[in-house]
């Protein structure tokens, strides 16, 4: 049986994972999450909502914790 990707606005992704929208935002801008993976456009349109794939942040976040705080220092310059 195939199983869905489940997709949640951005707000409500923020709410889920326990950070705020801002930090969202840092973390896309980082590389931290990718587009396609992670996040992506509810439209494919450039003002179109973000919607995010919440084990797959989940991931990421796991990922980037595990990760030598300098090492994402650099992320974020």
């Amino acid at each position: 049986m195939a199983t869905t990707i489940s997709w949640v606005p951005q707000r409500q992704a923020a709410d889920q994972l326990g950070i705020s929208e801002r930090t969202l935002h840092r973390w896309r801008a980082a590389g931290l999450l990718k587009m396609g993976t992670d996040y992506r456009r509810k439209f494919p349109a450039v003002n179109s909502p973000l919607l995010y794939q919440l084990e797959r942040c989940e991931k990421a976040m796991n990922e980037a914790f595990a990760r030598d705080h300098r090492t994402l220092e650099l992320a974020g310059a």
